[in-house]
């Protein structure tokens, strides 16, 4: 395949239209790798040779490996933000449509559990922080706003902290994920599409109306 001169003299976009599948065989390679080692350990060489293409590609489409990283992140937070959008304003479609919007997105995307344990909870330096600033800007603040609109118009009780409301849902949601290999041997649970809507739909109903009955709510909520 002729290749043209990119950025800085250096080899870049392929000729014929290619343009789009490189760069998603890029962002492909990097999501394998990069599930498998941090960020530091996976080199331009060995996503270039995963993708199939010269490693200058990287830098005329993603400006390097770090930006490479960030569009590989920005996609995940993309689809994630376009199911957000449609969010109903009711309480009850609000949290069923965030927990099934995300955990399919997980099931889509099975290297986003513990990419993020590995390389937000236990890393450090600009990339972190990179990640962390979409998610101060793109998910906290809209599920706050619904949290705290939902205690506001009574759907929730008002003695909710409205942030550890979120922690709560975000664990229910994501823990089945980073716990996968487990599930599947444990409880020979197979996580797929089918599966993690039953999951989501699960995790509403406890969150919204939680595990007792209605006679051991009144009672306290322990068992005799």
């Amino acid at each position: 395949m002729r290749q043209e001169t990119g950025r800085g003299g250096s080899v870049g976009r392929p000729a014929g239209g290619n343009g789009e599948k490189v760069r998603g065989e890029l962002l492909r390679a990097a999501r394998e790798l990069f599930l498998k080692r941090d960020f530091k350990a996976v080199s331009l060489r060995e996503i270039a040779a995963s993708a199939g293409v010269n490693g200058a590609m990287i830098n005329y489409y993603f400006g390097g490996k770090r930006g490479l990283y960030l569009a590989m992140v920005d996609e995940v937070f993309a689809s994630l933000d376009v199911q957000m959008q449609r969010m109903n304003e009711s309480a009850e479609y609000t949290v069923a449509d965030f927990s099934r919007s995300y955990s399919t997105l997980l099931v889509e995307n099975p290297w986003w559990p513990n990419f993020f344990v590995r390389e937000i909870l236990f890393s450090e330096g600009e990339t972190k922080e990179a990640v962390l600033q979409r998610i101060r800007t793109l998910i906290a603040p809209k599920l706050l706003e619904s949290i705290r609109s939902e205690i506001d118009k009574g759907h929730y009780r008002k003695d909710l902290n409205p942030e550890y409301t979120i922690l709560s849902l975000m664990g229910m949601t994501i823990f089945p994920f980073l716990a996968a290999p487990m599930l599947e041997r444990a409880f020979s649970l197979k996580l797929d599409k089918e599966s993690a809507a039953s999951i989501a739909a699960h995790n509403v109903e406890v969150f919204l109306h939680g595990v007792v009955t209605g006679k051991q709510q009144q009672a306290g909520g322990s068992a005799p």
